[in-house]
């Protein structure tokens, strides 16, 4: 070897080959929500539902829940599969009967004697947060996608906490704390609900609601103060009026209709921010209402039940449920499956948790 030419490198300070490029993350998958249910098929549910509630004097009622929450849920489909309620009629027939009491006692106690009042409304602090939980609980549980139920375990005591202190916040702000309460309720919901073993999540909702209850009530001062100078102006050129009256019918008329704007409004901002927030896993959903499409429906709705003396009012729901399940779409990284039976095996060895005693809806 010359002396000028240079020795090879040793094997330890080879040239190492380059390390495999990172894959790129795969971009995230959209799983639409479909409902395919038809008012034709829906109308023979509520024409029964209807007719034997009336005969049996409101028993039946917990049956028709059932069968309308059944036909509901299994019309409901995403990823190709439906979704299933499996509620007891009886167990809903309990929880209206403990619920009729309350509200019966609360309405003799305000309408007969208010002295009862002072004993009830206390008691009634105590027992509302119970069924909040319960309601919150029997509906989850009898909730299922693909055999996987959902699972609530939210407390009493935070949501005694929540209820008592954010109610006393809204009365002593005369209503403007509402939106706190309503905020920090959806955030019970939706903290200590879970499908299967994945928790869903929700971060801190207040801020979005006061930002959407505080246009509302804006837009409701602003859309008074022109309803109250056009019927100021009218009544002044017209002279004084009826009641029945066109010009005062008209008026009563534009108001429910500006309500019913404002329902559409905070209806389409409150379930936006509350589902575009909500986690389930690695996974996230993407509402999208649009406030003015909803007051359309609403208009067109009332005017075709009014029309129809209620006969089209099955026609009415199945348009809102079809239009909000256009408007939700589950975001995520790669197909449900793996997701699903992960989370089918952990809750298969849990077992069921809730007794049948407490197993109640309370809603009316």
């Amino acid at each position: 070897m010359s002396l000028t030419e240079a020795p090879p490198p040793p094997a330890a300070l080879a040239e190492e080959p380059a390390p495999a490029p990172t894959p790129a993350p795969l971009p995230p998958t959209r799983h639409p929500v479909h409902f395919t249910g038809t008012a034709t098929d829906y109308f023979r549910i509520w024409a029964v539902n209807l007719a034997l509630t009336i005969a049996t004097l409101g028993v039946y009622s917990a049956w028709a829940k059932v069968r309308k929450k059944r036909y509901f849920y299994g019309h409901t489909r995403l990823g190709g599969d439906s979704f299933e309620y499996r509620g007891d009629p009886l167990a809903i027939l309990k929880g209206r009967m403990v619920a009729l009491v309350v509200v019966g006692v609360l309405f003799y106690a305000g309408r007969f004697d208010p002295r009862w009042l002072w004993v009830v409304l206390p008691a009634a602090v105590f027992v509302l947060p119970w069924l909040v939980v319960r309601s919150f609980a029997f509906n989850a549980r009898n909730s299922a996608w693909r055999n996987v139920r959902l699972r609530f375990d939210g407390g009493y005591w935070p949501c005694w906490r929540i209820l008592v202190g954010n109610f006393l916040l809204a009365v002593l702000t005369l209503g403007l704390g509402y939106y706190r309460l309503k905020a920090r309720l959806t955030e019970f919901g939706a903290r200590h609900h879970a499908f299967g073993a994945t928790r869903f999540g929700a971060p801190d909702l207040a801020k979005t609601f006061r930002h959407a209850y505080f246009s509302l009530i804006g837009l409701g001062f602003l859309g008074s103060m022109v309803m109250a100078a056009a019927t100021t102006a009218a009544l002044s050129f017209a002279g004084p009026q009826r009641h029945d009256s066109p010009i005062v019918m008209a008026a009563n008329v534009a108001y429910y209709v500006m309500y019913l704007g404002l329902f559409a409004y905070i209806r389409s901002r409150v379930l936006n921010a509350t589902w575009n927030n909500a986690t389930l896993g690695a996974f996230s959903f993407e509402c999208t209402l649009r406030a003015r499409e909803l007051f359309k429906l609403y208009v067109v709705n009332i005017l075709a039940i009014v029309a129809t003396l209620g006969l089209a009012t099955p026609w009415a729901v199945i348009r809102t449920l079809r239009y909000r399940a256009e408007h939700l779409v589950i975001v995520g990284p790669g197909s449900l499956e793996g997701f699903v039976a992960a989370d089918s095996a952990e809750v298969g060895a849990a077992g069921e948790e809730v007794g049948e005693f407490l197993d109640m809806d309370f809603s009316l």
